[in-house]
C-alpha cells in the first residue's frame, strides 16, 4: 500500500509539474498547489483519511530534510560572491526574518484566531521541515504550518517581480536575499530559475533565516511563558 501511494504521489507531482510548464510557469498553477489538489481528490475518491495518507508517504516526508541540506551545494559554489555582502547581508536576513513573524503576530492578534493557529502562522517564512518542527515546539499545528509556508512562498514569488520593478531593484544579491528570507524554499527554487547568483543568495537567506527562527521562536516563547 505504501509503495502505491508513493508512486501515486510522484505521478501526481509529475503531472502538476507538466501543467506548470505548460502554462508558462504561472505561479497560480504551482506544482505544489496542483499536486496537493490532485492528491486531495484521490484521497477523497478512495476514502483515505489524511493521517493514513501521511503515514503511507512518510519516506517522502523524510526526504525533506536531506533536500534542504542539499541546498548547501549552490551555496558553496557561490561562496565568494556571498562573502562580499559581509555583515550587511546577515543583517538584511535578520531584520527580514524578525519582521515576518512580527507582522503576522500583530495581524492575527487583531482577529479572533485560536492560539494554535497563531503559533502556526508565526513560522510562515521558514522552510517546511523547520516550520513543522518549530510550530510543534511553540504549540502550533505542524500540518497547518506546512500549508501556511507553501501559501507564503507562492504569494511571495508571485508579487516579487512586481515589487522589484516598483522599487527599481536590479541587484541580484538583494533579490536573492529577499526571496530566500520571505519565500523560503519556493522562493529559492524561483531564484535559481532566474540566475545562479540570485539563487545562491536566496539559499543563504533560506538557511540563515530558517536556523535563526527555529532557534529564537521556541526560546522566546519559553522565556515569555
Amino acid at each position: 500500500m505504501e509503495l502505491i501511494w508513493i508512486l501515486g504521489t510522484v505521478l501526481a507531482y509529475g503531472l502538476a509539474l507538466g501543467a506548470f510548464k505548460y502554462v508558462g510557469h504561472n505561479m497560480v498553477f504551482h506544482p505544489i498547489v496542483v499536486g496537493a489538489i490532485l492528491i486531495t481528490g484521490i484521497c477523497a475518491v478512495s476514502d483515505t483519511p489524511h493521517l493514513a495518507y501521511q503515514g503511507y508517504v512518510s519516506p517522502i516526508n523524510w526526504l525533506l530534510g536531506p533536500v534542504t541540506v542539499a541546498l548547501a551545494i549552490p551555496l558553496y559554489r557561490q561562496i565568494k560572491q556571498i562573502m562580499t555582502t559581509g555583515i550587511r547581508g546577515i543583517w538584511v536576513i535578520v531584520i527580514g526574518g524578525f519582521m515576518a513573524p512580527l507582522i503576522a503576530f500583530i495581524c492575527l492578534n487583531s482577529l479572533e484566531f485560536s492560539d494554535p493557529v497563531r503559533m502556526s502562522v508565526l513560522t510562515k517564512s521558514i522552510t517546511t521541515p523547520l516550520a513543522m518542527d518549530t510550530a510543534k515546539m511553540i504549540g502550533g499545528l505542524p500540518e497547518l504550518a506546512a500549508a501556511v509556508v507553501v501559501f507564503t512562498g507562492i504569494i511571495g514569488v508571485m508579487f516579487s517581480q512586481m515589487i522589484f520593478k516598483l522599487t527599481g531593484c536590479k541587484d541580484p544579491r538583494a533579490k536573492g536575499l529577499a526571496l530566500g528570507t520571505v519565500s523560503h524554499a519556493i522562493g529559492t527554487a524561483r531564484a535559481h530559475q532566474l540566475d545562479a547568483k540570485i539563487g545562491a543568495f536566496s539559499t543563504m537567506a533560506l538557511c540563515v533565516n530558517g536556523i535563526l527562527t527555529a532557534i529564537i521562536l521556541p526560546v522566546a516563547f519559553m522565556l515569555l511563558g
